[in-house]
């Protein structure tokens, strides 16, 4: 079900811009692209919230692969996660995988999350470089499966049903999502990408941005007031307060993003960046969190 709009050139420069060698298919060589991808490719919604406001159709807003990729090396730009899984999925079967993409649950929010299922020697690994999963982990419907990364330890448990329970350690919330794991017709998937885009679509309304970044997981949300930088590794999190004089310029810099088109996808969504309130914390806390 690959979108076939990737030529072999084309997907030579998208792995020059990853800093990736070409390779056989192998799980070795598919978590070398994972890595560098979450190093390299955000997850953001400053690129759609921009693209939903400067286009007329619905229907002509979706950043198809070869668009999502064409951004990343030009602008930086990722995505969120229904067009970045199928870019990445696309460059994964150009490149010889075979799989499949998911939409899935979290919690009670229903089809709110895609992820890509990869097969390698008849094993199922899930792939989702959005939440982002920071390798392929195998899943099994008979037993519960574990994996561990340099920043998260994750376990992937059967609930019958082709439905899976993805958790993590080292994180705020042990909880990720539930996969679903029932392939999509690129039909299919189509629509619901070009729904994402209406007016109840997700992240339309916020600025998010996350990125691996110098061995750490950064995150920006601009629903979480005052605005702040946060970071994640295994020690716990850092939170770093954003005044609005530098807000913009510091998430450029940090996320490798223009900031005119920050500023646009700010102004757009007609939140324009709020006078900095003193509160009773340090410029930088580090909060411990529990392990599993």
């Amino acid at each position: 079900m690959a979108y076939q709009n990737l030529s072999d050139s084309f997907v030579k420069d998208i792995l020059n811009y990853l800093e990736c060698p070409t390779d056989a298919p192998t799980l070795r060589y598919l978590n070398r692209i994972i890595y560098a991808y979450i190093r390299k490719v955000p997850w953001e919604s400053v690129s759609r919230i921009v693209k939903r406001h400067t286009t007329t159709a619905t229907s002509d807003c979706p950043r198809w692969p070869a668009e999502f990729w064409r951004d990343a090396m030009r602008y930086g730009f990722g995505g969120t996660c229904f067009e970045s899984s199928l870019a990445f999925y696309d460059l994964l079967t150009s490149l010889g995988y075979q799989g499949y993409l998911t939409v899935n649950d979290m919690d009670a929010s229903r089809a709110c999350h895609a992820a890509i299922v990869i097969i390698i020697h008849g094993q199922k690994y899930l792939v989702d470089i959005t939440i982002p999963v920071h390798c392929a982990v195998r899943f099994d419907p008979q037993s519960v499966t574990k994996r561990r990364t340099s920043f998260q330890n994750y376990s992937i448990r059967p609930l019958g049903q082709n439905k899976y329970v993805v958790e993590r350690s080292h994180h705020p919330r042990s909880y990720a999502f539930t996969l679903i794991d029932v392939p999509l017709s690129l039909p299919d998937y189509r629509s619901i990408l070009e729904k994402d885009y209406e007016t109840e679509g997700f992240f339309l309304k916020s600025v998010v941005m996350t990125k691996v970044i110098d061995g750490k997981a950064w995150r920006f949300f601009s629903e979480h007031k005052p605005y702040k930088l946060e970071s994640f590794d295994r020690q716990g999190k850092t939170e770093i307060l954003l005044p609005p004089e530098i807000l913009t310029r510091t998430l450029a810099d940090k996320f490798g993003m223009p900031e005119d088109k920050i500023m646009t996808a700010f102004l757009e969504i007609h939140n324009p960046i709020e006078p900095y309130q003193p509160v009773r914390m340090s410029r930088s806390i580090n909060l411990q969190l529990s392990t599993q």
